[in-house]
């Protein structure tokens, strides 16, 4: 019904509609996620909502890991954003050595990202660098704040949300050459 009023009154092609469709489907299953792990990380629902903006940031810009199925997507981000939120604070860091991992980190997504989804189009070399180049000034001003306020929890949660996305990214990149072998 919806696609036959798109069809007569947009006059959108099959295709059109099933890239509508496509965006649909996928902000639904991204908002859902996101609502599943706020009411799983509920009693940290600030540093979750904090290391999620960082992800996003860093997801959005440099991409990643993709598992291509929901519940293993779900999975996923629910390991990484609990292990950033609730394990790794734990592990508490000299404030050089923060910096000096933040540097390693603005290296590695630099020469590795972005790492696309096989579904998605290679970015073109313009966008490519344009990519390297936001990530990496991100996390150059993540280091001057963490600089300035090493203790604060919320720093310290982005911090591994780095670390974490830095390494997944590393991961991507393998199996992406992967894929291309096979």
């Amino acid at each position: 019904m919806i696609k036959k009023y798109l069809r007569e009154k947009h006059h959108l092609s099959n295709y059109e509609i099933a890239q509508l469709e496509f965006l649909f489907k996928t902000i639904s299953s991204e908002l859902s996620k996101m609502i599943i792990m706020g009411i799983l990380f509920h009693k940290y629902l600030g540093l979750y909502l904090f290391a999620l903006c960082v992800m996003l940031y860093l997801r959005s810009t440099t991409g990643g890991v993709h598992f291509y199925t929901y519940i293993k997507c779900l999975t996923g981000s629910v390991l990484y954003v609990g292990s950033a939120v609730i394990l790794l604070p734990y592990v508490k860091l000299p404030p050089y050595l923060q910096l000096g991992v933040l540097i390693i980190c603005i290296l590695i997504c630099y020469r590795t990202g972005p790492v696309v989804s096989k579904y998605r189009q290679e970015p073109s070399a313009q966008k490519f660098q344009h990519c390297r180049n936001i990530t990496c000034t991100g996390i150059f001003i993540y280091a001057l704040i963490t600089y300035i306020m090493p203790e604060n929890q919320y720093i310290i949660v982005g911090f591994w949300i780095i670390i974490l996305h830095s390494l997944q990214l590393q991961i991507a990149k393998i199996r992406k050459k992967g894929e291309h072998v096979a």
